[in-house]
């Protein structure tokens, strides 16, 4: 009798609690804010399920269908196309067409050699053939990689070929991200030209590193943390937008990065591994 009355009693309690969890987990599920930013150039189709819940992701356009491309953005996400102005991948179906304009190896890249930028031919290709291809799959910008040809090669012909090719690129209309070529965004800078020829940097390892070796990832060390903030800083000043790309930073350091990031009104994306997929 005693232990019927006390199931009894329970019971509305028991029920309060259960309603509360459940709204407590479709408020939390709820209340999750879509991811802003993703690089995912090893990514195929299969995976395009994972992009759903970002706001902006860099895909390798070649990987892609326009309608693909199309599929995505309907969700309310902005793509943009990956282009590699810098160097040279022997994986690309124009190698052979344009080996002979390379430089020198890629450190830590054996399939990839700097080219040769100051080249009209590579210039042309890039500006007329990808860049035009590229654009007309309804993408939202490029993402342009290795400018970093410029602190390899400091040069006048490169970096002019540098400005010739962002410049021709410029005609399509869409925003231009560069990933890396802090060499050439600070001479840009002081030069008051930078942002008539692209719209924003995308810096990786500033609060990590790579140890190619492995590969494992690390923290970075503070002498370039403070460099590449200093960098950042005067890329914001400018009027540049800002993204960072981390590789598996943990907890305690993803928080750090966070904080800086929404401090600075920037934004970052933590990759799982180099393959970026």
């Amino acid at each position: 009798m005693n232990v019927k009355k006390t199931q009894v009693s329970l019971f509305p309690l028991l029920l309060l609690c259960v309603f509360f969890l459940l709204s407590l987990s479709f408020c939390t599920k709820a209340g999750i804010p879509p991811k802003d930013y993703g690089v995912f150039l090893g990514m195929d189709t299969k995976d395009l399920h994972k992009l759903k819940d970002y706001k902006m992701v860099v895909l390798e356009p070649s990987n892609f269908s326009a309608e693909q491309i199309q599929e995505i953005k309907e969700r309310g996400t902005k793509v943009y196309g990956y282009l590699n102005i810098g160097s040279l991948e022997n994986f690309r179906p124009y190698y052979e067409q344009f080996k002979k304009y390379t430089l020198a190896p890629y450190e830590n890249w054996e399939e990839e050699y700097w080219m040769d930028i100051s080249n009209p031919k590579w210039q042309a290709f890039l500006i007329n053939d990808l860049g035009q291809k590229y654009s007309s799959m309804g993408l939202d910008g490029f993402f342009l990689d290795n400018a970093d040809i410029y602190y390899e090669y400091p040069k006048e012909e490169i970096y002019q070929g540098l400005k010739k090719i962002l410049t021709g690129l410029k005609q399509y209309s869409l925003p231009l991200i560069l990933n890396g070529g802090d060499s050439f965004v600070q001479r840009s800078i002081e030069e008051s030209n930078a942002l008539s020829l692209f719209d924003g940097v995308n810096q990786e390892c500033v609060f990590t590193k790579i140890d190619f070796s492995k590969p494992s990832y690390l923290a970075q060390d503070k002498k370039s943390k403070a460099y590449y903030e200093k960098y950042l800083e005067k890329a914001k000043t400018a009027g540049l937008s800002v993204y960072l790309t981390e590789y598996q930073a943990d907890s305690s350091l993803s928080t750090e990065i966070d904080r800086y990031c929404k401090e600075n009104e920037f934004l970052w994306y933590n990759a799982e591994s180099l393959e970026l997929r």
